[in-house]
């Protein structure tokens, strides 16, 4: 076994120990499909983050090779874990987008916004980028990036999407949420 597969375990192992079967049965039952889901809270997810990133026997590049498997799983809680561990040097444009394309779920965009794409040093440009994108849940992180960055100039834009009736209401009141942030002072 490989150390980036004992990191992982270790992780699972951690979800097992705090797992929160409530939570996970109301995540189901709102329609969220992951392969499994621990029902974790965020503040137990940055517990488990401040584990491995207090640990300096691993490398950068340990953390991203833990982040990056974590990520590939279809599991929530790993998921949202790997937006914490992976090091923002090394997101780059074109990984960006592959993991922004793969979110399905508007907890997750948050969680990868907050801790992972605004802390990247392209972040306005891939927020010019997705907020054109025909995904809805792209222009979603587009706004929430734009809020997180304070970009006021995507206001008139995030009102526009606010307004137009043909756009999911979900994101609609995202987009209300940007506008109404980004133009108070």
């Amino acid at each position: 076994m490989d150390a980036n597969t004992l990191l992982v375990s270790k992780a699972h192992a951690e979800f097992r120990k705090l797992r929160n079967g409530e939570v996970g049965d109301n995540l189901r039952a709102q329609g969220v499909e992951y392969k499994t889901i621990w029902g974790l809270e965020s503040y137990r997810l940055k517990e488990i983050a401040a584990i491995f990133l207090a640990d300096e026997t691993l490398s950068v590049d340990a953390l991203r090779d833990l982040a990056s498997a974590l990520w590939a799983e279809d599991v929530r809680e790993s998921k949202m874990l790997a937006t914490r561990l992976y090091p923002t040097d090394a997101m780059d444009e074109s990984l960006a987008d592959e993991w922004a394309s793969a979110i399905q779920y508007t907890e997750l965009a948050d969680q990868a916004c907050m801790n992972l794409f605004s802390r990247c040093q392209n972040a306005a440009e891939w927020v010019a980028k997705w907020i054109e994108e025909p995904s809805d849940m792209k222009r979603y992180i587009a706004l929430q990036l734009a809020m997180r960055l304070d970009l006021t100039n995507y206001a008139d834009l995030a009102d526009a999407i606010a307004r137009d009736s043909s756009e999911p209401l979900w994101l609609r009141t995202a987009a209300h949420r940007a506008a109404t942030t980004l133009t108070c002072e």
